[in-house]
């Protein structure tokens, strides 16, 4: 299985003690250089703990001009386009488990804990994560 991940589930799981999980759900993740520069830059609490986790193994792109042209197309940033691409280059999987492998018994739980960290969610996509972990709707 090839996992590939931007920066957001890497900062957002090591604020809430999680970064962990992805380690426990896929053994190893690729990132591309472009998030593991941004999440290693300045004093966030996943700086330290992605530099030391050796699950996490780094990837250059192939076409940076892909990374460019995605940039512009969607205007996301540098590391979501990074990721993108990385992962289209590497036909990375797409697995929501750590519910169904026992890493945590609430999906609830962490999504409300990332969203009480700062973390905006989309109510839609709140819902339809719950309703996929056959979780009950929570209020935002």
């Amino acid at each position: 299985m090839i996992i590939v991940s931007d920066t957001t589930p890497l900062s957002e799981l090591a604020k809430i003690g999680k970064l962990n999980l992805l380690h426990e759900i896929y053994g190893k993740i690729i990132i591309p250089q472009e998030v593991y520069h941004e999440v290693t830059t300045g004093t966030h609490p996943a700086v330290n703990l992605v530099q030391l986790a050796d699950w996490i193994e780094r990837r250059s792109i192939s076409s940076l001009e892909k990374v460019s042209n995605l940039k512009i197309l969607t205007n996301l940033g540098w590391g979501e386009c990074a990721a993108m691409i990385l992962a289209e280059e590497l036909e990375a999987d797409q697995l929501l488990v750590a519910k169904q492998l026992g890493l945590i018994t609430s999906v609830q739980q962490v999504l409300d804990a990332l969203i009480t960290n700062g973390k905006r969610i989309n109510p839609r996509l709140y819902e339809s994560v719950l309703s996929a972990a056959q979780e009950s709707f929570g209020n935002l």
